[in-house]
């Protein structure tokens, strides 16, 4: 079947200047969240209301989510968001006006979870059904604020900063990171990229970080990689 339609639109994806996105901020992170968001919202919908401590994995799955939503939003609040105010104030207040919120939605959903795991079992169908609806709600809201970073803000920074500049920022904010929320995020992004991708951040680390810390890099790419993916990145890096 073949969607019709009287006009077609104009799609953002289409008309974004993603061609003068040279040093991209985005792109990797924000596949994992979206590959988490689908997964933890799948698992809501199919998981067995009559199973408490399946219900109540989901909501730690949930959890998991929620740290690396954080940790991204924190890291993007200090590094990001003060380029931003200099470049474009109506964009930065944007910003800074859904973080907070979509943290709040999050936190709500946390106890939601917490009530459907504990929740007696003539209760718990529904509230595990509203554990669903919710997750759904907020990914559809978070891939609303994810587009406005990948279409405006990115772009803007593009035409607005010098690449080596951006990558700067870039490297700043990873090196920022500390090691236990570095290895959350690593571990949700490299399963959602594709080989290139997953080559280019990989190959970054073997270039410029300590042997051992490309070795402890690659130890969780294999954990995290299908086998037949895991070997096609450690065959273009030349890693035995």
């Amino acid at each position: 079947m073949t969607a019709t339609t009287t006009s077609i639109p104009a799609l953002a994806v289409e008309t974004a200047a993603l061609e003068q996105v040279t040093e991209d901020l985005y792109r990797d992170i924000h596949k994992g969240i979206r590959a988490e968001l689908f997964a933890v919202t799948a698992a809501a919908g199919r998981v067995d209301p009559g199973d408490a401590d399946a219900v109540r994995a989901v909501g730690d799955q949930w959890r998991r989510v929620v740290f690396v939503l954080v940790s991204h939003s924190e890291h993007e609040d200090q590094w990001v968001q003060p380029v931003l105010e200099r470049h474009s104030p109506t964009l930065a207040a944007q910003v800074a006006r859904e973080h907070p919120q979509l943290e709040a939605h999050m936190a709500a959903l946390e106890i939601l979870a917490d009530r459907a795991a504990e929740a007696c079992p003539a209760d718990r169908r529904l509230l595990v059904h509203r554990m669903y609806l919710g997750f759904a709600s907020f990914t559809a809201a978070y891939l609303q604020h994810q587009e406005v970073e990948e279409f405006q803000v990115m772009t803007l920074l593009s035409k607005e900063i010098p690449v080596a500049e951006l990558q700067a920022l870039h490297g700043a904010l990873v090196a920022s990171i500390p090691p236990d929320e570095l290895a959350a995020s690593a571990a949700v992004m490299l399963p959602a990229m594709n080989v290139e991708d997953r080559v280019g951040v990989l190959g970054g680390i073997q270039a410029a970080a300590p042997p051992e810390a490309f070795a402890g890099m690659m130890g969780l790419a294999e954990s995290v990689l299908d086998p037949a993916d895991y070997r096609a990145v450690a065959d273009r890096l030349g890693v035995a």
